[in-house]
């Protein structure tokens, strides 16, 4: 089994943990650990400094933190390859499975990440191949699936530990692909859904609440940008359009 990491706030979000605990044991992931570091109350000073810009907030800071300190933890176990969720993924039932699948396509590559989540964006039809998962792409989606292998971890690494940063990881990830020169790949079909997006859980990153009407709202915008959008737009096409592999 892949080894797995949890992106997870060590207080007040209970719910979410909860979730993780019954939801990924059901679609076959049952030896995961979560990353309690990294919460708000632990960003002292010295670390904020080091770490981050003015530009972001304590929540942001927090989930970059996390993410790096799981991606320290890959470099310093020498991990090859990992799954990173974020505590309210929604997996496809057969998750497990298309998983493999989707890591076979990247046998034999170094520094890469798999970006497996939906995230209201999809492959473009005009750009999907038949028998083909993974496709390259010029930046990232939000970042409530990764699949990422050691030689990225320790360029991501390397970066954190020597820049200030002033974006949020998701679009961290997708600013430095040419510098640090790794490749991003989509998937279709992605296999999570974040539960903040739908309105299951309530987000402190987005200031998305949780419930009904937020669930009803949530549906119909988050459609249209991934069954209409995500077809239509041409800018949408191009982010799959001449792009050099590293």
């Amino acid at each position: 089994m892949i080894k797995t990491f949890i992106i997870h706030v060590s207080k007040g979000y209970e719910d979410r943990r909860q979730h993780i605990d019954t939801h990924l044991p059901q679609v076959g992931l049952t030896d995961y650990e979560y990353m309690l570091r990294g919460d708000i109350d632990d960003l002292s000073e010295e670390i904020r400094h080091e770490f981050f810009s003015n530009d972001l907030n304590l929540p942001q800071m927090s989930c970059l933190y996390k993410h790096y300190l799981v991606m320290k933890k890959v470099v310093d176990e020498n991990i090859p390859l990992v799954l990173v969720l974020e505590d309210d993924a929604l997996l496809v039932p057969d998750f497990v499975t298309k998983l493999n699948t989707y890591i076979e396509e990247v046998q034999g590559q170094q520094g890469f990440v798999v970006n497996i989540e939906e995230a209201s964006n999809l492959v473009p039809f005009s750009v999907r191949k038949p028998n083909q998962n993974l496709y390259l792409c010029k930046t990232n989606k939000l970042t409530g699936g990764l699949l990422y292998d050691l030689e990225f971890a320790k360029r991501m690494v390397k970066y954190l530990e020597s820049t200030v940063t002033n974006a949020p990881i998701d679009g961290l990830i997708g600013n430095e692909r040419e510098n640090l020169q790794y490749n991003i790949y989509w998937t279709h079909p992605p296999l999570v859904r974040q539960g903040s997006k739908t309105g299951l859980f309530a987000s402190e990153l987005s200031g998305r609440t949780a419930g009904l009407y937020a669930t009803v709202r949530s549906w119909f915008k988050e459609n249209y940008r991934t069954h209409v959008r995500s077809h239509l737009s041409n800018k949408q096409k191009a982010l799959f359009q001449n792009i050099d592999k590293y």
